[in-house]
């Protein structure tokens, strides 16, 4: 079809050759090509980049639908092409494209529609022509890497010595018995023991020797491996030790055994804790909520509520009826037991965690007892006065830092001190209060109580009847300043501590009970007999303590002067309870 002979057009590639006489050199590999060939050559790379194509349909629906075979009526896959997905085109028939997934979600292959209702599905983007980009460089990646595994292998048959690579004796592998005939196995462990982290071995420590660079014999620190000086110290308390360190290697070593013993003390101490406070029952439980099924029930409501109840004022009565609200919820037994302490002693209930020994410092700060006080007594083993006790423990808890406090960035008492190097010794008190209480009626005559509470704090003095209120307390005192935090972020902490969420209901149910006796509201003789009282309630638990202990080194010109343990003398008390406040408000 073509005369004459056809023109040759010539490409040159370098690349690696097969050669086993050169040391490894690249030849020259010409391809002759024809001219005629080459135009076909460069449009089947057109077409082959127009072949990949990029999902524009179906973003609505998550993708397109994706069929097993050509027909449209064919078993539709489980999984859609996402919208954004890129796919090689592999046939294409009336309209329908199989294809092969080459990025995005979706099933690895399958029949798609290119267009649907004149909208075109899939569409050649420049995104195509990205990806189509990125699988030509896999590809010549992956040729040239194949190439370049068949030379060497080529030239390690031929002859190992021209690649240095593959000459395995040039490294000479570890001997164990001829690496170091120099160092004796005892210093060889050490050494080894030191690098891996790992304590010292058991038994007296021993004199380690080394050489200079004139071979003079110096003595080594045991701790660091470098030469001692004119100064240095015994490594241990053990007569048969022979070792020596380093003035800083020792102070290093004395703080490392002081934070030790340090460790271990706290350890003793929370072991102790966690001990008493399953002893005498410390700690809240939020399976001790007092669920409103009970209640409601011995009312009559005629419904069994599964959540919150509120109340509704018909006329001179109220009435119970479920809410999804918690503005306008009401805990039931909290409401009764108010009703109760309103209607008995005319006040609201009180709760305060009293010091059993008279004065600031206890004898025995780890044996101290504190008293549980409850206005009126018969309080103690309801569901109120738990809620009362648990929550101004867990208050203290917060203050001494025995706790993660609540809030990122909070502070305890004790860290206050610290940082204001408060020397003297001080006690105090701190106690939940209602700050703000108001009763508020809906539209349809639902009761909500609205409230704001808080902390308040004020320093101690020793008196004449035992512990009182300072006439005055600096607004800097560290017990005022985490008072004031806490209120602050009094609502958050509410969320995510379960015991002073349950405070700040029975605060709300002190406010209803004191409106509905005040307004004459009538109420059955069953609203004042729906808490159950759990006998054997302990009034007695043990004081909360928490040391802090410090430890100090000096050193001087490299002598360790002075290295000291104590506990810090210094003596905080923290006292309160809950005294709502509530009468104060009309």
């Amino acid at each position: 079809r073509f005369p004459g002979r056809p023109r040759q057009v010539t490409t040159r590639v370098s690349a690696p050759t097969a050669s086993r006489r050169s040391g490894g050199m690249a030849a020259a590999v010409e391809i002759p090509v024809a001219a005629e060939r080459a135009p076909e050559l460069a449009k089947e790379s057109v077409v082959e980049g127009e072949a990949l194509l990029e999902v524009v349909g179906g973003g609505e629906r998550g993708g397109i639908i994706v069929r097993e075979s050509r027909g449209t009526t064919s078993r539709e896959l489980e999984q859609r092409l996402s919208t954004g997905s890129v796919i090689k085109a592999i046939e294409r028939e009336a309209g329908r494209v199989h294809f092969e997934l080459v990025s995005g979600a979706g099933p690895s292959s399958g029949w798609v529609s290119a267009q649907a209702a004149g909208k075109p599905l899939l569409a050649p983007t420049e995104k195509a022509a990205a990806v189509a980009s990125d699988v030509d460089a896999q590809k010549a990646r992956a040729k040239a890497l194949s190439i370049y595994g068949k030379r060497l292998a080529e030239a390690r048959e031929a002859n190992a010595q021209s690649f240095p690579g593959f000459n395995r004796t040039a490294f000479p592998l570890w001997n164990a018995e001829g690496a170091h005939p120099g160092v004796p196995e005892r210093v060889a462990r050490a050494q080894l023991q030191r690098d891996l982290g790992r304590e010292e071995a058991d038994g007296p420590e021993i004199e380690e020797d080394g050489a200079d660079s004139d071979g003079e014999t110096m003595t080594l620190c045991v701790h660091c491996r470098l030469p001692l000086g004119q100064i240095a110290y015994a490594a241990g308390d053990d007569k048969g030790s022979t070792a020596l360190l380093h003035g800083e290697c020792k102070a290093e070593r004395l703080l490392g055994e002081m934070r030790r013993q340090e460790a271990e003390r706290l350890e003793r101490e929370a072991e102790l804790k966690r001990a008493r406070r399953e002893e005498f029952d410390i700690g809240w439980k939020p399976t001790a909520i007092p669920a409103n099924a009970a209640a409601a029930s011995k009312l009559k409501c005629g419904f069994e509520p599964r959540g919150l109840c509120c109340l509704i004022l018909r006329g001179d009565h109220v009435q119970v009826a479920p809410t999804l609200e918690p503005a306008g919820g009401i805990n039931l037994e909290y409401l009764s037991i108010a009703l109760q302490v309103r209607r008995r002693e005319g006040t609201e209930p009180l709760f305060s965690l009293d010091p059993v020994e008279d004065g600031l410092r206890p004898k025995d700060p780890e044996g101290a007892m504190q008293m549980k006080r409850f206005e009126p007594e018969w309080l103690a083993g309801t569901s109120v006065g738990e809620v009362m006790f648990q929550a101004d423990y867990h208050l203290k808890e917060l203050s001494m830092g025995e706790c993660e406090q609540p809030i990122v960035g909070m502070k305890s008492v004790s860290d206050h001190s610290d940082a204001d190097d408060c020397k003297e010794e001080w006690s105090g008190r701190e106690w939940f209060v209602v700050r703000k209480a108001e009763m508020n009626l809906s539209e349809d005559q639902v009761l909500i109580p609205f409230l704001k509470m808080g902390v308040e704090a004020r320093e101690q003095v020793l008196g004449r009847n035992g512990l009182e209120d300072a006439p005055v307390t600096r607004p800097n005192h560290p017990l005022v300043r985490y008072a004031e935090a806490f209120t602050h972020n009094f609502d958050i902490i509410a969320e995510r501590k379960s015991v002073v969420c349950q405070l700040r209901e029975v605060a709300k149910a002190s406010i209803v009970a004191k409106f509905l006796l005040e307004a004459g509201v009538g109420l059955e003789d069953s609203w004042f007999s729906l808490g159950a009282q759990v006998a054997g309630c302990c009034l007695e638990v043990p004081q909360l303590w928490n040391d802090r202990c410090f430890s100090q080194i000096r050193m001087e010109d490299g002598e360790v002067v002075t290295a000291e343990k104590a506990r810090d003398a210094r003596v905080h008390g923290v006292y309160g309870g809950v005294d709502f406040g509530i009468d104060r408000f009309r």
